[in-house]
């Protein structure tokens, strides 16, 4: 059972979204839990990794270029691009603070999903999650009003519990594990961590339903956004990263894809004005949708290599 769900698990992150939407107490009693489950998610993700060479990765230019591209860059275009159609207020404070916001702490798990090692994902991850206090305070310095500030003590201390910690814990394991037992036994806490992520999905969209059952046209407005956002969000990283190899495209697109929304909103609220909270509920479907499409990508990158190889 575990095996099928961590094999679909792709598809079966969006159908979890739809539960939640379809029974948002159930994404309600989630949703409570959700702080402990993403602690257990970064553990046994970091787990399989090597932490010595996740901070290399991490020092590197490459790393951290992608790492302002993600929250600066994303949020400097979003914000000249909406300007130019018009949007003002507080959807253009919205767009800019989502566009700021840096990945899921998940992302390691959502680029395993798809069958890529989690280590660039998660260094990636790690220092975009250190540039987005810097844009979020441009954001609200721009767009905000002027007693807008940023929650720097709970920001610091999530970043020790969801991050340091997780990878401290890590690092213990692996000195007391051996690691041909480590090597062996880990794919299967792997098939457990993917019954983790999918909660996510599942946990977050109580909060879209209430927009939809106070405004149904409006929920449906911000759901098409997002969309186009989440895409956004995806191909741009995909393009400007296909250079460095396909592999590198589809992991810059999954993480530049998925945004660690409630990071980004409990830092920052209640200064991100009220379609902030609206949009980031709609954000949640399309953004574990991505996983889906970037598992597509590959199979079909793969099937048309196998292809020219046989000609």
């Amino acid at each position: 059972m575990l095996r099928f769900i961590a094999r679909h698990s792709t598809l079966i992150m969006p159908l979890c979204a739809v539960v939640g939407f379809v029974f948002p107490d159930l994404s309600n009693a989630v949703l409570a839990y959700l702080p402990e489950v993403l602690f257990f998610l970064m553990f046994f993700t970091l787990l399989g990794i090597d932490q010595y060479a996740l901070l290399k990765r991490i020092v590197t230019k490459y790393v951290w270029g992608f790492a302002v591209l993600q929250s600066a860059g994303m949020s400097l275009v979003l914000v000249l691009i909406s300007y130019a159609f018009g949007v003002r207020g507080d959807l253009l404070l919205a767009i800019a603070g989502l566009g700021a916001t840096a990945p899921l702490f998940g992302s390691g798990a959502l680029v395993n999903a798809v069958g890529f090692d989690a280590q660039l994902a998660m260094a990636k991850t790690i220092a975009a999650t250190l540039v987005m206090p810097c844009t979020l305070l441009g954001v609200l310095w721009l767009f905000g009003d002027k007693n807008a500030h940023l929650d720097l003590a709970t920001y610091i201390k999530r970043l020790v519990i969801y991050i340091i910690m997780p990878m401290v814990l890590a690092v213990a394991a692996r000195c007391f594990i051996a690691p041909d037992v480590l090597s062996r036994y880990y794919p299967k806490v792997a098939q457990f961590n993917i019954l983790l992520l999918l909660l996510f999905p599942l946990g977050l969209m109580a909060g879209f339903r209430e927009t939809f059952d106070q405004d149904i046209w409006q929920a449906l407005s911000l759901l098409a956004l997002s969309s186009v956002l989440a895409l956004f969000f995806y191909f741009s990283a995909y393009f400007i990263y296909r250079r460095f190899g396909y592999e590198n495209a589809i992991v810059a697109a999954i993480v530049c894809g998925g945004r660690n929304v409630l990071l980004a909103y409990t830092i920052t609220v209640p200064f991100m004005g009220a379609m902030f909270l609206p949009l980031l509920g709609a954000f949640q479907l399309p953004a574990f949708c991505l996983p889906l499409l970037g598992k597509y990508m590959v199979k079909h990158h793969k099937q048309n290599a196998h292809l020219h190889e046989s000609r």
